[in-house]
């Protein structure tokens, strides 16, 4: 992980790096999701919902949900208790959630390395597939003449202009973002269905007898 971080942050600094590997996936997106540059929306569709598939599946597979959720109810309940120790002044009883405070933490520490895990293989991959598509909005889309796309808001949009950062880009987040958050929701809700299953607690409440 820590190869991947470095190797993302050197193909971020040095953009023959990020080419060199953008160059490389083209032998891989181009027949797969280029479509010839004939469908320029559906191809960065397709790449968005790539990464944010694999980088979902990625932080999944390093994150433990139903612990972060127990850590993070814990921590919630702890830090009532020591806000209305602290407005009572009581000594004692902050010293003694002081004390909890250390049981908790190296969940807590845990839950919060998680993510950290996953940034180098994300990084790392998003930075290939943004490079892939810069090449392609700025060869493949140009060689065509099909630069330009319609949206709900426009009928003509200049792929390359830029409104803080390019159309693309930001065609790119619209459309990955809440995909992403989809995927997420999907792989917790199986999680806490699986724990779930395996404590012999139905899914849903059932009616009291």
């Amino acid at each position: 992980m820590i190869f991947l971080f470095l190797l993302a942050l050197y193909a971020l600094i040095d953009p023959q790096v990020g080419l060199g590997f953008a160059g490389v996936a083209n032998f891989l997106f181009s027949p797969t999701i280029g479509f010839g540059g004939a469908l320029p929306t559906v191809t960065i569709l397709l790449a968005g919902m790539l990464t944010t598939t694999v980088s979902s599946i990625i932080r999944d597979h390093y994150t433990n949900w139903v612990k972060m959720a127990r850590t993070q109810k814990v921590m919630g309940a702890w830090r009532k208790e020591q806000m209305e120790a602290l407005r009572k002044g009581q000594q004692t009883k902050l010293e003694k959630l002081k004390e909890a405070q250390a049981g908790f933490m190296k969940d807590s520490m845990e839950v919060q390395m998680a993510p950290l895990k996953a940034t180098a293989w994300t990084m790392f991959m998003f930075i290939v597939v943004f490079t892939w598509l810069r090449l392609f909005v700025d060869f493949t889309l140009q060689d065509h003449g099909n630069q330009w796309i319609a949206v709900p808001w426009s009928n003509h949009v200049f792929l390359n202009s830029v409104y803080v950062f390019p159309s693309w880009v930001l065609l790119y987040s619209l459309l990955a973002i809440p995909f992403g958050q989809i995927i997420v929701r999907v792989l917790k809700y199986v999680h806490f269905r699986r724990r779930l299953d395996s404590m012999g607690i139905p899914l849903q409440a059932q009616p009291d007898a």
